[in-house]
């Protein structure tokens, strides 16, 4: 699917990501955070993070979806800008 936003700019996703605005746990570089998920889709999410990454990095993330259980993927660090990083989900943990 390929769409335009207000700046003419082209999202080239296959699947379609949902906004929302939630926590989300990761490990990276053998440290744990909390952070802001902004928007997810089945195989990428975008954390909004005051930390510095780096493209091509590891990435665990827990998705709280209840307080009985957590979805757990490992992901790969694909850009990130001042505002946080987007992050291909690579599978379950």
């Amino acid at each position: 699917m390929i769409i335009s936003d207000k700046k003419g700019n082209f999202d080239r996703r296959e699947e379609s990501r949902e906004i929302c605005s939630s926590s989300v746990f990761y490990e990276y570089k053998k440290l744990l955070f909390k952070a802001e998920l902004k928007n997810y889709s089945p195989s990428g999410l975008f954390i909004k993070a005051n930390d510095f990454f780096l493209a091509g990095e590891k990435i665990d993330v827990a998705i709280p979806r209840s307080k009985y259980k957590n979805d757990k993927y490992t992901g790969r660090i694909i850009w990130c800008n001042q505002e946080g990083c987007g992050v291909f989900l690579m599978g379950e943990l």
